[in-house]
């Protein structure tokens, strides 16, 4: 089920008013794994088995851990890494790890290859694999007590807001509020149904209508000229953002609306002044995962500069292949490792993000840090590696060549810069409340300007938004 459809925009409110109808928590809980399983059973039934079964090797490996030595429980932590990972394997990366294999034997030894398999990829599979592996490591290094109740266990690893796409949950965070099961308030019920009008906008009005042209353009490439593939580059970038934030923020607004706090997953990472910066503000409930889970085991940055460089680049590639089974995204990860490693050569690590830079450091970092985060995206759209070279190649060495040419020129192109600098402005307003003061953008307006916003949004939506043929979200394929 997709957030921007209207199973959706039935399923929500039933699942909020028997929620909030039932008093006792444990009917509560109950109530919202089976809404959650109704939620993903509702794109396929048969793999919400795979949801099933990972749930019940975690919830077993951990409640095991607490009566074993530490020689036991590291035996039952590679038997949840062993069967999270082999159910990715199968079905994410086979056919990428086949084709590799495929292209070793032609030279090494002929017939010497992996069987294709023909399946389909468990939506979400990439988020909630990554969640449960998180709690059995957690549990194993001692940092939280195995869950003892399995329905709170099930939930906290499908629980429907952020199940397809994220953000991430800590168990030390999701965890006592599903044993909470608390109300929201009105105060956070309006909140989320803000944040949820936002998200949806910035999808279906900003995302959705720059992936028109940014379609057209990145399907062929060698068709257009540098002129064209530069501002679908530009357009991607924003687009990605749009779509993935907006899910976020969906996703954020709805937990809030049952009273769930989920984690803050975007902080207007064009904004960031460094690529350090950058991934402390996009995808964050990955990238701190990555960081705790990944980065820091392998050593982090206490140890030597030829160490720290490995842990790095290592981290960036994992992060690169999580994103899918294609070169293109793992060229994407090292880029950007390579760009980390590279700052962290000319400044010191502590002064990357160091807030009490002069503004016109901080501008000219912006802007460096832009430029390259909106070409190293490249990479990550470009449906090939020889796509994403001709693109690299050509973005200014034929300008003026004549390309194909376009009917969504002029009136479109207008309505798609108008949406990103409303965006832009949007974020800038934003990141000055926040630096001045705890209160949101929304809290500072008068309540008829505030009203005018969110029917203004609404309007837009209804009649900009792109809301034929249900564009599906793009983290949904990882």
């Amino acid at each position: 089920m997709q957030f921007n459809s209207i199973a959706f925009l039935v399923f929500l409110p039933l699942v909020w008013a028997m929620y909030h109808t039932l008093r006792k928590s444990q009917a509560r809980i109950c109530f919202l794994l089976a809404a959650s399983y109704v939620f993903y059973a509702w794109w396929r039934v048969d793999y919400t088995l795979l949801l099933l079964a990972s749930t019940l090797t975690d919830y077993t490996c951990g409640r095991l851990m607490e009566k074993h030595g530490r020689r036991r429980r590291l035996t039952l932590l590679l038997v949840s890494l062993l069967a999270n990972l082999s159910i990715l394997i199968v079905f994410k990366y086979w056919t990428f790890l086949a084709s590799i294999s495929s292209s070793i034997a032609a030279v090494v030894r002929p017939g010497l290859e992996l069987p294709t398999l023909d399946l389909l990829l468990p939506l979400g599979i990439s988020f909630y694999t990554f969640q449960t592996i998180g709690y059995t490591i957690d549990v194993y290094r001692g940092r939280i007590t195995a869950e003892r109740n399995i329905v709170h266990f099930a939930l906290y690893v499908s629980f429907f807001p952020q199940l397809v796409a994220g953000p991430i949950e800590r168990p030390a965070r999701l965890l006592p509020q599903i044993k909470a099961a608390r109300s929201a308030n009105i105060s956070e019920i309006v909140s989320g149904l803000r944040l949820m009008l936002w998200g949806m906008f910035k999808k279906v009005v900003i995302a959705d209508t720059l992936s028109i042209y940014v379609d057209i353009v990145y399907d062929a490439p060698q068709g257009h000229n540098g002129a064209q593939l530069m501002l679908a580059t530009v357009f991607f970038a924003m687009q990605i953002y749009c779509d993935f934030s907006g899910y976020t923020d969906i996703a954020i607004g709805c937990g809030r609306t049952l009273g769930f706090d989920l984690m803050k997953n975007f902080r207007r990472p064009y904004l960031a002044w460094s690529f350090t910066e950058f991934w402390r503000r996009w995808h964050i409930s990955l990238s701190s995962w990555f960081r705790d889970y990944v980065y820091i085991p392998l050593g982090g940055s206490k140890c030597h500069a030829s160490r720290t460089t490995f842990n790095l680049l290592v981290t960036f590639l994992i992060s690169g292949l999580w994103h899918g089974a294609n070169w293109t995204f793992i060229v994407w990860g090292g880029v950007h490792g390579m760009f980390v490693l590279i700052e962290r050569m000319i400044h010191r690590p502590s002064r990357v993000h160091d807030t009490s830079l002069p503004m016109g450091t901080r501008l000219l970092g912006m802007v460096v840090t832009l430029t390259c985060v909106t070409l190293a995206w490249i990479f990550f759209r470009a449906n090939s590696l020889s796509d994403a070279w001709y693109i690299v190649t050509h973005l200014l060495i034929d300008v003026t060549r004549q390309g194909i040419s376009c009917n969504l020129y002029r009136d479109y192109l207008l309505k798609c810069l108008l949406l990103v600098v409303i965006l832009v402005g949007y974020e800038c307003w934003e990141e000055k409340c926040e630096t001045t003061t705890t209160a949101s953008l929304w809290d500072h307006m008068p309540t008829t300007v505030r009203w005018g916003g969110y029917w203004t949004v609404t309007v837009s939506i209804l009649l900009f938004g792109q809301l034929t043929g249900l564009n599906q979200f793009i983290y949904f394929q990882f």
